[in-house]
């Protein structure tokens, strides 16, 4: 009877830490971002402009790593002339490195939404 009970605390432990392991390493999708109401978003024809007036800060998100792209995103299905700066990356450690350097610039001039590929 206590064998049995060591064993379940044993396997309930590592299915804690491996879940656990999984959460911080994002191979669960937990969005932590969002943008804002879409009648709030910018007109597509704005975020377009912003992201070519700031293209050296898009140039900089890219060379964060493999495969991040800056785009102009549409993410309103009801309303495609709203539109925002959209960053897809695929690691965690790239979704920071890219928040990290939004945080210290002064952005794109309109909303900037990040979404792991």
């Amino acid at each position: 009877m206590k064998s049995s009970s060591i064993i379940m605390i044993g396997v309930v432990f590592l299915l804690l830490v491996v879940l656990a392991f999984a959460l911080l390493n994002g191979w669960f999708p937990v969005s932590r971002d969002t943008h804002p109401p879409c009648e709030q978003l910018p007109t597509t024809a704005e975020a377009t402009s912003a992201l070519a007036n700031n293209e050296s800060l898009a140039e900089k998100i890219k060379a964060l790593g493999d495969g991040i792209t800056v785009e102009v995103g549409k993410p309103c299905n009801d309303d495609q002339e709203r539109g925002l700066v959209l960053v897809s990356y695929s690691t965690k450690s790239e979704r920071d490195a890219i928040s990290d350097l939004l945080g210290r610039r002064e952005g794109f001039g309109v909303p900037v939404h990040l979404v792991k590929r």
